[in-house]
């Protein structure tokens, strides 16, 4: 996509979108700005389960849902290697950024859904891993490096909305836990939580609600969790990553 006006207000609008906690945003926000026919979204492993939980349409919410059946795909390859995977052209023996003879069942059963290509990117928070996002294409031709940029910040802004709503469903007692993780315990949990608004450049709410999810994943009370940032066993910092809110400000400015 050029880098014009009409497309950097394309970018912005969908990245507050997903800011403002727009769960219906969660795979438009793909659509809308970047050269895709369509983007999924799945949890994928612990904690929270394989499930389609986003898509802009049919077509991928079923594609998605057999890399969930099949336990490979793009989507999978991603989150363990913590980095996109770019599968360009599906007729070809191998993509980059993932190996596709991680996937070799998969691939075929996307190639005939009759996508040419797709791009799946990690969903992860600090060093906290959710699932992925998979964008369906019906070409070949690869990202632009800036477009590709811009996959990854939004789906850096879309794994905080994953977690946001897993925590809220936490809090509502519509996911089970045997611990507590929903109610702050105090001067520990209040550290805690500003440490980790400095580990990630977050939002105090958004750092309490990562604190939440990993004291849900580890099955401890939300107090041991934030006992153990203050002591520095646990720290959600990933050297690797942008902040995927860092372009939004810049462009605000």
């Amino acid at each position: 996509m050029p880098d014009t006006p009409t497309a950097m207000s394309a970018f912005g609008d969908a990245a507050r979108r997903l800011q403002s906690g727009d769960d219906g945003a969660l795979a438009s926000a793909f659509v809308d700005v970047l050269p895709v026919f369509g983007a999924a979204l799945s949890t994928l492993g612990e904690p929270f389960g394989s499930a389609v939980i986003a898509a802009s349409d049919p077509r991928s919410a079923a594609s998605d849902e057999q890399q969930v059946v099949l336990g490979e795909g793009p989507g999978w390859s991603a989150l363990r290697s913590r980095s996109p995977v770019l599968a360009y052209d599906l007729s070809a023996a191998s993509g980059s950024g993932g190996a596709a003879d991680d996937w070799p069942s998969a691939r075929v059963v996307l190639r005939e859904s009759g996508w040419a290509g797709l791009v799946s990117l990690p969903l992860s928070v600090g060093t906290f891993d959710i699932g992925a996002v998979t964008l369906y294409r019906f070409d070949t031709d690869p990202l632009a490096p800036a477009e590709l940029d811009e996959a990854k910040l939004l789906a850096g802004l879309a794994a905080l909305r994953v977690l946001s709503s897993t925590t809220r469903a936490l809090q509502d007692g519509r996911l089970s836990s045997s611990v507590s993780v929903t109610q702050p315990a105090g001067r520990h949990v209040h550290q805690a939580t500003g440490m980790v608004v400095a580990q990630l450049g977050l939002s105090a709410d958004d750092a309490l609600m990562v604190l939440r999810a990993r004291a849900f994943a580890d099955g401890q009370p939300l107090r041991t969790i934030a006992e153990g940032v203050i002591e520095r066993r646990i720290d959600f910092r990933d050297p690797g990553a942008a902040d995927p809110t860092d372009s939004v400000r810049k462009e605000d400015r």
